[in-house]
């Protein structure tokens, strides 16, 4: 176990997923005492605290420039603790640190960026952060698209990896855009579970959700992307997610859901069935892919080495803690 004693977060005065405004305070408890506080039964809110560490290793070939989105974003998640270094190795095996820059992107994504010479980068970043995970209802209505706030308009037109308006008519036929919000989201899962196959190294960073359809198989993100599309040719607003979170199978890697707009609120779904999806720890959102690209690399590189080690546990839950050991991801998944 990763604390001493169970550090936890109360809710943040921030406005949440659920559109609450949260008061923010750190607070200790003790092993012996596990029952949540009152007014967080009264509010509904989960614990999740996460620890992850993510190494990657570059070979460089001519002078590059590096823009990664691996840092987890600060909206609506409480950051207890962050170090990120990275550090250049010469030909003699030498190793100096870099200077990098953090920013902000356009759709509020977290990113570092960097340059470096012929040699070898390595990327060692490290993150305790604590989430807090309203519960799921168990029904969400699907608003007219006249109710709809203009903010999730976007979130209803095709993007470069979800072609809703290509696929909008083989959608329909197979699902009417009536009744319960949730139930609907979870039939379009079932049917990708029934008829997508997961296939690690079948897709590539070309490959869209028209592509999945047709194919019949892909990995986390082409399962998002296809049930974004498959949302949004039902008028629901639907965007993609990426983050991190624990699972055994496949090895660690980042991984890619969506959100649905459901009820007046964004609600968490992972097509893949990988994990719990109130559980992931978000890097970024936005409308694909395109939005949140896990590294930009301008140069003659080789990616070297790619491991993520997770730990999650829930402060106020005898249940168990989950540790995934540092191994080698399959990058590109």
């Amino acid at each position: 176990m990763f604390f001493q004693g169970w550090t936890i977060v109360a809710p943040q005065r921030e406005r949440g997923l659920s559109g609450r405004v949260f008061s923010c305070k750190l607070v200790r408890i003790h092993r012996s005492d596990r029952r949540q506080p009152d007014h967080l039964h009264k509010w509904g809110i989960g614990m999740l605290v996460t620890r992850i560490r993510t190494s990657l290793e570059y070979e460089i070939f001519s002078a590059s420039e590096f823009f990664l989105n691996m840092l987890v974003s600060k909206k609506s998640q409480l950051i207890l603790e962050e170090h990120l270094s990275v550090d250049y190795i010469d030909s003699n095996g030498d190793k100096m640190p870099v200077h990098f820059q953090k920013h902000i992107d356009a759709v509020g994504g977290r990113f570092v960026s960097f340059s470096a010479q012929a040699g070898a980068i390595n990327v060692d970043y490290t993150v305790n952060v604590v989430t807090n995970n309203a519960r799921r209802p168990s029904e969400a209505a699907i608003y007219p698209v006249g109710r709809l706030p203009k903010k999730t308009i976007p979130c209803l037109r095709p993007s470069r990896y979800c072609e809703s308006d290509v696929l909008s008519a083989r959608v329909q036929a197979l699902f009417c855009a009536q009744g319960d919000g949730i139930a609907l989201v979870e039939s379009i899962i079932d049917w990708i579970q029934e008829n997508i196959q997961y296939e690690v190294g079948c897709s590539d960073s070309t490959t869209s959700a028209a592509d999945v359809f047709e194919k019949r198989k892909g990995v986390c993100r082409d399962f998002a992307h296809l049930a974004i599309t498959f949302c949004r040719a039902l008028n629901i607003p639907a965007r993609f997610c990426v983050g991190y979170v624990y699972f055994e199978e496949p090895p660690q890697d980042f991984h890619a859901i969506f959100e649905a707009y459901l009820g007046g609120r964004w609600i968490k779904f992972d097509p893949t069935r990988l994990a719990p999806p109130d559980n992931l720890v978000v890097i970024a959102r936005g409308n694909d892919a395109k939005d949140t690209p896990f590294a930009t690399i301008f140069g003659n590189i080789k990616p070297i080495r790619m491991r993520i080690n997770i730990a999650q546990e829930d402060p106020y839950s005898d249940f168990h803690v989950k540790a995934g050991d540092e191994q080698a991801a399959i990058i590109g998944r």
